[in-house]
């Protein structure tokens, strides 16, 4: 006959449940419970190619470059343009610089321009 061990579901999901955060009388510092966002000083800004735009929706695509202020890869992506009217006079296949509202923002741009 096979004796069975029998352990408490709570050790089990204790044992393969990730640490808990560390107390912030330990650290020294005080827990931030939000995500945060990275501390960016002056505007962040990339370049790339235009891949799709919709001027009534203002909405612009751009495959862009690394961003290193947000720690982005290159990447294709669509954006929402703060001001619709900034999209006027941009196609697809142009080279455009642009600018991301904010750290917190990152899919609204405020400034795009043809290179």
């Amino acid at each position: 006959m096979r004796k069975m061990l029998i352990v408490p579901i709570a050790l089990l999901a204790a044992a393969c449940s990730p640490p808990a955060a560390e107390d912030a009388s330990k650290s020294g510092d005080a827990m931030n419970m939000e995500a945060s966002t990275p501390d960016v000083a002056g505007p962040i800004t990339s370049t790339g190619t235009v891949t799709q735009v919709d001027a009534a929706a203002g909405t612009i695509t751009i495959n862009h470059g690394p961003i290193a202020a947000i720690s982005w890869p290159a990447m294709t992506m669509q954006f929402t343009a703060e001001d619709p009217a900034i999209l006027q006079g941009i196609a697809v296949g142009d080279q455009v610089s642009f600018e991301l509202k904010s750290a917190s923002e990152t899919s609204t741009v405020t400034v795009v321009q043809k290179q």
